[in-house]
């Protein structure tokens, strides 16, 4: 079995402390960083790696959970790597 790093883009609710998201994802075993980037006109998201099984992990499943995480508007799948 081989392990697949996920990187996503986090987007938050409209003025929404990105810190409360920050904490709550340092909760999430899976997640192995977490990063603010700035995109545009004060536009702040979060870039977040989540490591998955390949064999016995749903993605999809774990997505619709950071969605429903308090102050996460939206969760945007970045790239997809085979990291063993």
């Amino acid at each position: 079995m081989g392990k697949v790093m996920v990187l996503y883009r986090v987007y938050p609710e409209a003025n929404y402390d990105l810190d409360e998201i920050v904490k709550e994802f340092k909760k999430i075993e899976r997640i192995r960083a977490v990063q603010k980037e700035p995109v545009a006109f004060g536009l702040v998201v979060l870039k977040v790696g989540v490591i998955y099984d390949d064999k016995t992990d749903n993605p999809s499943e774990f997505e619709k959970y950071m969605e429903n995480i308090p102050g996460v508007r939206q969760v945007e799948s970045l790239d997809v790597t085979l990291i063993s």
